[in-house]
């Protein structure tokens, strides 16, 4: 199986890009438009240089599909939204025929959603942001503890602009009797400049931003943009999928590409989160769980999603708690 996603300036550019590398057995799993550009992600079973192999799906699709069926059920029970069932179950059908439920929802989920895992040493300071009460500083403090490469790991900052408390929080749970902080825009910066010449790497607490408030999310866009960082997103699983997708498109577009799912054990239908962040186009990096910092930040992966649909709530939970 081979899937790839197309970008042209129109639908007929992207379809043609379509035929062109896949043929005409190809699948088309999603189409979005956005931004004067169209965006279509296309599958197909075989290997590209394989001319002649019949790929599965190629013959006539029967009315009733019986692992079609089963995935649609599953992620309904979830709360998914048509759309995003639709999507995912028929993937999960043609390109995963004759597989375990697990195993097709699993590909069905990788033609849908895109995951990128955060690197134990990566090529910039990460600093994670959010709405208020996402969990960013939890995550923090796992990252530098338990993700962070052991020989040069990532150090834990505290960009407390707003004096409510960030640096003791951070440094409790960090066990440490304070961590690096920063209480100024300017004072962070010269952190991140200082740090980049150590060739080091930090990972910030950043201060809550409000999605709903303009100019908190100008204040967020700004900071993204004067520093050499990677913005991370956090956000919790907790929360209506409507509010998830929203916030999720805001920060999407002060520059965020990737997310970290927080709470997800403590989400028993776990169908519109993963939906809305698919919606607003982030790639999943981590899923938490437990609010120890000695465990539960898994890296994110089509086959980890479709455990959490398909096991139970505990048995998931517990597949999370020791992930690093």
């Amino acid at each position: 199986m081979k899937m790839k996603m197309f970008v042209g300036r129109t639908e007929e550019e992207a379809m043609a890009m379509v035929r062109a590398e896949m043929g005409p057995d190809a699948v088309i799993l999603s189409t979005r438009e956005d931004d004067g550009r169209v965006e279509i992600r296309a599958a197909v079973e075989r290997n590209f240089g394989q001319k002649f192999a019949a790929p599965k799906f190629a013959e006539p699709r029967p009315m009733f599909d019986e692992t079609r069926s089963q995935l649609a059920s599953t992620l309904r029970w979830h709360g998914a939204p048509d759309g995003f069932v639709h999507l995912v179950a028929e993937a999960g059908s043609r390109l995963g025929a004759g597989m375990e439920a697990i195993n097709s929802l699993s590909v069905g989920i990788e033609g849908v959603l895109t995951f990128n895992p955060i690197n134990p040493r990566p090529a910039k300071s990460l600093m994670l942001v959010g709405p208020p009460g996402s969990g960013k500083t939890t995550a923090v403090a796992k990252l530098a503890t338990l993700l962070s490469d052991k020989k040069d790991p990532l150090e834990a900052v505290a960009a407390d602009f707003d004096a409510s408390g960030q640096v003791s929080r951070l440094a409790a749970l960090m066990l440490k009797p304070t961590v690096t902080f920063a209480l100024s825009p300017d004072h962070l910066m010269k952190l991140v400049r200082d740090t980049d010449d150590r060739g080091q790497k930090l990972v910030i607490d950043c201060p809550s931003f409000n999605p709903l408030d303009e100019a908190d999310m100008l204040r967020c866009r700004d900071l993204i943009s004067y520093m050499n960082i990677e913005p991370i997103l956090v956000l919790a699983a907790d929360g209506h999928p409507m509010e998830i997708e929203d916030n999720a498109r805001a920060f999407a577009q002060a520059g965020c590409k990737r997310v970290i799912l927080t709470r997800i054990d403590a989400v028993r239908r776990r169908g519109g989160v993963i939906a809305a962040i698919s919606s607003a186009r982030l790639s999943i990096a981590q899923l938490g769980s437990t609010s120890s910092v000695r465990g539960g930040l898994a890296p994110a992966s089509a086959g980890r999603i479709a455990r959490l649909f398909v096991t139970g709530t505990t048995e998931a939970a517990n597949q999370l708690k020791g992930a690093a």
